[in-house]
């Protein structure tokens, strides 16, 4: 099926408001109420929302700019316009000079050309963008919207996956500065311990589901390396992991994986450098860690691999000398029907997201399925790890798992395993308690942080002598004696910093990509201003000065974290001390651990308020552990918001998509008893369905199913279609009479349906009464030639043509009637 392309008249009309605006964009809306009210009922306040960058799609016959630019300016938010080349022709959007840093109107094009400067990469990195549709946009009448909604969805999601990449960077610092002391022992222990075996790497996606009736009879046999979510889910059935994996650190990431906290005497523990505090710190068990204790250390343990954690589980597995890795629930997209992960979790009960525009990938049964951009990064990752190892035989239990080069996948009954011979309680036998004397390692650890924290404070104060230097140089001549004098020891101070610092500096300038990357030039060398140089050498050696500001205070926290430690194995600990702290960084499940080593004598002699401040915070924890108030428990609410929908359907239909139009049904199906809104959108996703497979009487009953009322100008429209190709004219003219109360476009193709009835009269009413509001109009007036032709009225068909042709003297198809007419041979 084609995609239908709007008609955009140059014609703007004026409401009973006193508003202009174009009636081929939208509509009669801004004649049922002014713009203002209409805004404000369809976007109260989110579209006003601070820090974020709004895109919006639509400029609503330019009432929507001005609705803005008349607004007070939101605090931290910048707004992009996107508009239709089309659309942008016919307006004249003057912003004035003192708002154009907050506000612009750009072309698709320049809408890349803008992601790409980098300009706002800070909203990109922080996620803090909307992407809004305009009331035209989101009616979904005109259809090349939809198709600009899905390209910047598709740009900003991978823009912001790719700065989050980058940024992230200082998360990953974070973390690893609170997880100093409790990354005790290093996973590379376990580096070849299995060479040959069998290892089964179990992840959180659908078709776990499918298999684990499989692992349950094959356990014995099986080494079970499993995602940190689905921890719980498997010790439930009896078959608990041997090696929990947990990277994210994210502090979600402790709501998400909280199940796995009371699983710390069945499996060890495997976490990267990284994986949020609040896990590890509060897991009382054995644990490895992945990657480097200190950020500015080189070790060779094994290494933390992304995106996703199933990706480190692997790497885990092929480290660990497993010769043949089976993959479980690691499907890396939506299942047909639409589930993204295995019951039992969140994000099963949540649904799929039924707005989102997510990519569409192969998978091993030759189907496409859907997948997040996040997902897609993965399975690239996955492939590059299958050509890194070659002699690792990487399995995929799932036919619908997405297909990925180098990985095979082999039905489960199919599999031969080699056993290795190892339950998940010999595995933790196998992990050697920590031999080191556990104030001796605080003390070895506090040496070092402070090491590292007297060099930023160095560092910091080089910076700021070269950000003093560089500021006198700034007033003296670029060629001086003087200027090249400064330029001297600006040039010792950075020499200075790598010579003195080497062992900190990598790390400096990776936990300040953001800031460093601010003094970079695509300009060449030789063409650099003296003002270029010196604001590039302002900002190089602020972004020193920041990062090691920042690098002290993560310094300063985890000595702090350290003299907590080392509180809680004294002889005599500060009850007070120690529950504050915990209390501080979010730890109270620290009270489990303390208490499990406390000795009795001391434990015996705790004041009744000691034991108050320990019962609290083992209260604290438990409700750590089962309160549902954190947002993460809400997702299914935002997974079942239809706000976008109608874009995702119009998308999913222009790209002929089957497949997920049948699946957006499936998952709108639910809401339809008691939302309107949701039985018209299941119905008109229901009809694209049928229609795509040209069953034309089933597509046109979908559409009669959405009541009357709430079909809307696209329902109508295709009703219109379909009315004719079944050659239904009674319903044709009943739904054309229904379109032109939208707009007067319809006129024209309502005398076409008229003059099929024989009601030749009101068809040609209809066809001179649109032409006296649009005269210049060419197609309609061949329309009205070619009626009269037929009618025999020979001059009033001339008249038509020669008209067009006074307006368009180079169209052929007006020229070719009236050759016709002059030879008789016009019908």
């Amino acid at each position: 099926m084609a995609t239908s392309q709007s008609v955009f008249n140059n014609q703007f009309a004026i409401s009973q408001f006193d508003e202009y605006y174009l009636p081929c964009i939208n509509r009669n809306t801004f004649e049922k109420e002014d713009s203002i009210t209409a805004f404000k009922k369809k976007y109260k306040q989110d579209i006003f929302k601070e820090d974020t960058l709004h895109i919006i799609l639509g400029l609503d016959s330019g009432l929507l700019v001005n609705y803005i630019l008349e607004s007070p300016q939101v605090a931290g938010s910048k707004y992009i316009f996107v508009e239709l080349p089309e659309v942008m022709s016919m307006l004249n959007i003057d912003i004035p000079e003192e708002q154009q840093h907050y506000l612009k109107v750009l072309s698709l094009e320049e809408l890349n050309e803008h992601i790409e400067s980098g300009e706002d990469d800070l909203f990109l990195i922080k996620d803090q963008i909307a992407i809004t549709l305009s009331l035209a946009a989101s009616a979904g009448v005109v259809e090349e919207y939809s198709g600009y909604y899905s390209q910047i969805y598709k740009l900003i999601k991978q823009q912001t996956t790719s700065h989050k990449a980058n940024f992230t960077q200082k998360s990953f610092f974070v973390e690893q500065f609170f997880n100093v002391v409790e990354n005790n022992q290093p996973a590379s222990i376990l580096k070849n311990k299995f060479a040959g075996k069998t290892a089964i790497v179990i992840g959180g996606g659908p078709s776990l589901d499918e298999h684990i009736d499989w692992i349950k009879a094959n356990y014995e046999q099986l080494f079970i390396l499993t995602v940190s979510r689905f921890a719980s889910k498997l010790s439930a059935a009896g078959i608990p992991a041997h090696i929990i994996v947990s990277v994210d650190p994210q502090d979600t990431s402790f709501e998400v994986n909280r199940d796995m906290m009371r699983l710390a005497n069945e499996s060890l523990f495997i976490n990267s450098h990284h994986v949020n505090h609040r896990i590890i710190a509060q897991w009382n068990g054995k644990s490895l860690f992945l990657g480097n204790r200190f950020p500015w250390e080189e070790t060779n343990n094994i290494l933390t691999i992304g995106p996703t954690v199933t990706n480190s589980a692997i790497r885990v597995a092929i480290e660990m000398g497993f010769k043949q890795v089976l993959l479980s629930g690691v499907d890396l997209c939506h299942s047909s029907a639409g589930v993204t992960h295995a019951k039992g979790s969140v994000e099963a009960s949540a649904g799929s997201n039924n707005s989102i525009i997510h990519e569409w990938v192969e998978t091993y049964s030759g189907s496409i399925a859907e997948t997040p951009i996040q997902l897609i990064h993965a399975a690239l990752a996955l492939k590059e790890e299958a050509e890194t190892y070659p002699n690792v035989e990487i399995v995929n239990l799932s036919i619908n798992a997405a297909k990925i080069q180098g990985i095979t996948h082999i039905p489960k009954e199919q599999v031969s395993i080699v056993s290795a011979d190892c339950s998940p309680s010999q595995l933790l036998e196998m992990v050697p308690s920590a031999s080191e004397n556990k104030q001796e390692k605080l003390q070895r650890i506090q040496t070092e942080l402070s090491a590292a924290n007297e060099a930023f404070k160095a560092i910091s104060k080089l910076a700021i002598k070269a950000l003093h230097i560089n500021n006198e140089a700034k007033k003296l001549k670029q060629h001086s004696a003087a200027f090249q004098a400064k330029a001297s020891e600006i040039d010792k101070v950075e020499q200075k910093i790598n010579k003195k610092f080497p062992k900190y500096n990598m790390s400096i300038k990776v936990f300040g990509y953001f800031e460093f990357t601010q003094f970079l030039t695509t300009k060449k060398t030789q063409d650099w201003s003296f003002k270029q140089m010196n604001s590039m050498t302002h900002l190089y050696y602020s972004a020193y000065q920041i990062i090691t500001e920042q690098l002290q205070e993560l310094t300063e926290t985890a000595l702090d974290i350290v003299k907590l430690r080392r509180e809680e194995i004294s002889d005599a600990p500060s009850i007070e001390l120690i529950t504050e702290g915990w209390k501080k960084h979010n730890q109270p499940g620290r009270v489990n651990i303390f208490q499990a080593m406390l000795d009795n004598t001391v434990a015996s002699s705790l004041t009744l308020d000691e034991k108050s401040k320990l019962k609290s915070a083992s209260d604290s924890y438990q409700d750590q552990l089962t309160s549902f108030a954190h947002p993460y428990f809400s997702m299914k609410k935002k997974n079942q918001n239809l706000d976008n929908t109608l874009a995702k359907i119009l998308d999913l239909k222009q790209h002929k998509n089957i497949d997920g139009l049948t699946l957006l049904t499936n998952n709108i199906e639910p809401l339809i008893a008691n939302d309107k809104f949701a039985h018209r959108l299941f119905h008109l996703a229901l009809h694209y369905v049928h229609f795509l497979e040209n069953n034309f009487d089933a597509a046109l009953a979908a559409l009669l199913e959405i009541e009357p009322t709430s079909r809307t100008e696209v329902e109508l429209k295709q009703q219109l279609l379909l009315a004719l190709k079944l050659h239904k004219i009674d319903l044709a003219e009943e739904t054309i009479t229904s379109l032109a109360q939208y707009s007067d476009e319809y006129y024209p193709q309502h005398a076409h349906i008229l003059s099929l009835q024989g009601k030749n009269q009101q068809a040609l009413d209809l066809y001179l009464n649109y032409l006296d509001k649009y005269p210049t109009d060419e197609s309609t007036l061949i329309k009205l030639g070619v009626f009269l032709a037929g009618l025999g009225q020979i001059e009033g068909a001339k008249s038509a043509f020669d008209n067009v042709m006074q307006i368009n003297p180079d169209n052929v198809t007006a020229r070719n009637y009236l050759n016709q007419l002059a030879t008789g041979n016009a019908s």
